[in-house]
């Protein structure tokens, strides 16, 4: 997908974390301006050039590691067609290569649609969120390493930023150490979600805090 944009320029290895946020800020800053017209010149790029598209209940497909089961969710049910009750449908649309070019998520009616676009360079994907409406760009966002091993994930958004560090043991993700901000605060959170396993399988995801405090976000 080709967009008129500011491209990235990420060298992993020297990765320099405020300035790829300063790099998303001016980004997101730039849609802001024209965000309706640029959301459509990206919609239009992906329905002319898409290969096919999946449909489920509830969200199936992960960019990010175990991403829709950390926010509490197990894996959607495939269908065939859009349900009469839209309600928190989710369709995938992807290219010839099998890369996952648009997220559509459906809010309680056809015409409430939040859309997450993601463009794909070298080891890195960025991505795109706009909400339902005139609400314009929610985040941008760029994850850095391989799909299977992601190093880092950094977002600027609306309301503030996050950088997200992946920690592995023999591959498999294990925590998170996660920091963000407010734009309005002075200071910055830090947590870590921790990963358990039972038989290679994933059983648990717990947040925890440095005052001590935890909570279980899977299942």
């Amino acid at each position: 997908m080709n967009y008129q944009t500011v491209h990235l320029n990420i060298k992993l290895g020297e990765l320099n974390m405020i300035n790829e946020l300063k790099i998303l800020k001016k980004k997101y800053e730039e849609i802001m301006l024209s965000s309706a017209k640029i959301e459509s010149e990206y919609f239009q790029t992906v329905m002319s050039s898409y290969a096919y598209k999946k449909i489920s209940k509830g969200p199936s497909i992960n960019i990010r590691p175990f991403d829709f089961q950390q926010t509490g969710f197990k894996k959607g049910r495939d269908l065939k067609a859009l349900p009469k009750v839209i309600d928190n449908t989710y369709v995938y649309y992807f290219d010839s290569e099998n890369k996952i070019l648009l997220t559509e998520n459906y809010g309680e009616t056809d015409n409430f649609i939040n859309r997450e676009y993601y463009f794909y360079r070298g080891n890195c994907i960025e991505s795109i969120y706009f909400g339902s409406g005139n609400s314009g760009v929610g985040n941008v966002s760029l994850l850095i390493g391989i799909k299977e091993r992601p190093n880092y994930w950094v977002t600027y958004a609306t309301y503030g930023y996050a950088i997200w560090e992946y920690i592995y043991n023999d591959d498999i993700l294990v925590e998170i150490n996660v920091k963000c901000k407010e734009h309005e605060q002075t200071e910055l959170t830090f947590f870590k979600t921790c990963f358990e396993y039972n038989h290679g399988e994933l059983n648990k995801i717990i947040l925890k805090y440095p005052n001590g405090y935890e909570v279980q976000r899977y299942p």
